[in-house]
């Protein structure tokens, strides 16, 4: 079995649907380390916001290597309200999954040939606390690679509650192609 670097990313119906997934999320993540300690999960990598993924989600995602070569990279557990939000955990691989190479992996398994066409789907999540050079340098690479295809990111605090913008309504208009977010958070528990 390779080292233990697991990964795993959440995707969501609909930014309308963030609230409700974030509560059911927490409740969620409560019961697992009780279930199955493997099942614990640190910080998600990001949101996926895709009506069709949610309702029929992957059972693998292939992954570029650091040769470029494809490698295949199992979702082990999906649990969540299908159709509403699935919480996604990839088995344990050798080096970790980059947030780049998670939404390259996400376009191609739906189909999404022409990323620069689509509406913003992809929200970044940084660990509270995460170092804000890091965080933006992130940001600034994945919006080079994926123009309006990422949204601004978010926080995900030390207790697993995900840090939301305090009007997630900025987001459905950066789903139509804004890039615009206003400053100002609050806790959605």
């Amino acid at each position: 079995m390779p080292t233990d670097s697991r990964s795993a990313f959440l995707m969501v119906h609909s930014v309308a649907d963030l609230a409700c997934a974030n509560e059911a999320l927490m409740a969620c993540r409560s019961i697992l380390p009780h279930r199955s300690p493997a099942s614990s999960i640190a910080t998600l990598q990001g949101i996926w916001l895709d009506a069709t993924g949610v309702a029929n989600p992957p059972h693998a995602l292939v992954l570029p290597d650091a040769a470029g070569a494809p490698r295949t990279v199992r979702i082990l557990e999906a649990t969540g309200i299908n159709g509403i939000w699935i919480l996604c955990r990839l088995e344990a691989t050798q080096s970790p999954v980059s947030r780049g190479d998670l939404v390259a992996a996400l376009l191609a398994c739906f189909g999404h040939q022409h990323a620069a066409t689509l509406a913003a789907r992809f929200i970044p999540i940084f660990a509270e606390g995460a170092p804000e050079l890091a965080m933006r340098s992130e940001q600034q690479v994945l919006a080079a690679r994926y123009p309006r295809l990422v949204l601004p990111p978010i926080h995900q605090d030390a207790r697993g509650s995900l840090v939301l913008p305090a009007q997630a309504v900025i987001w459905n208009r950066a789903e139509a192609g804004e890039t615009y977010l206003e400053r100002g958070v609050r806790h959605v528990h």
